[in-house]
């Protein structure tokens, strides 16, 4: 018995180490496919001329439409002030929120003067079959290496990206203390916080274009 009892959990070891690979593969698959249509776009010269900035984040926006939950993302940066605010207002931010992370991830990526990348070896495939983390490191023209760190969702429409790390900088957690600190100067109005943030980003992509 014991030793059938050792198999059975030997077993089962080695088919949740499978799934896991399989899991982290299909991840890794969707960032692949992502990271090539955006070198591609990094790669047109004409859309790096500063007149083209809205241009760029237009075709950066579009490859990440598919791949991003920016619904999800979104409630994680409002956190516990989410469910203060009504099913407009917390789409609205969604909404606000999506052109703050495609704005922010096109100026990193165009920051860093990249010309290539590589998708990195796994790690240790998370045991949580719908949960995964990517890394991909990229290389500037100057020999500068970064490092992009994707963490990934299975959901029904297939792996999403609901959070990301910018040279050891997670987005998600500095908007999210963001988000707070603008609450807590509005003395708790969430919505006015709301249209500050959409005021500020309204700012930021008319000085751009």
């Amino acid at each position: 018995m014991r030793y059938i009892n050792r198999c059975l959990v030997l077993l089962t070891l080695l088919f949740t180490t499978v799934t896991a690979q399989a899991s982290w593969d299909e991840a890794r698959d969707t960032i692949e496919q992502a990271s090539s249509k955006m070198m591609q776009v990094l790669e047109n010269e004409p859309l790096k001329a500063p007149e083209q900035s809205e241009a760029l984040i237009a075709e950066i926006e579009a490859i990440l439409n598919p791949v991003v939950d920016f619904d999800y993302a979104s409630k994680r940066v409002m956190g516990k002030y989410y469910n203060r605010v009504d099913a407009k207002q917390q789409q609205l931010f969604s909404s606000v929120f999506k052109d703050t992370m495609v704005r922010t991830y096109a100026k990193s990526l165009t920051g860093f003067d990249i010309v290539r990348y590589e998708v990195a070896p796994e790690g240790h495939p998370s045991p949580d079959a719908d949960k995964q983390v990517v890394s991909v490191n990229v290389f500037a023209a100057n020999g500068q290496q970064y490092t992009l760190v994707y963490y990934m969702l299975k959901q029904e429409s297939g792996w999403r990206l609901v959070n990301v790390l910018v040279d050891g900088i997670n987005l998600r957690l500095n908007f999210k203390n963001q988000f707070a600190d603008m609450v807590s100067r509005t003395n708790g109005d969430v919505k006015q916080v709301i249209a500050d943030w959409k005021a500020a980003m309204a700012n930021n992509g008319s000085k751009d274009s």
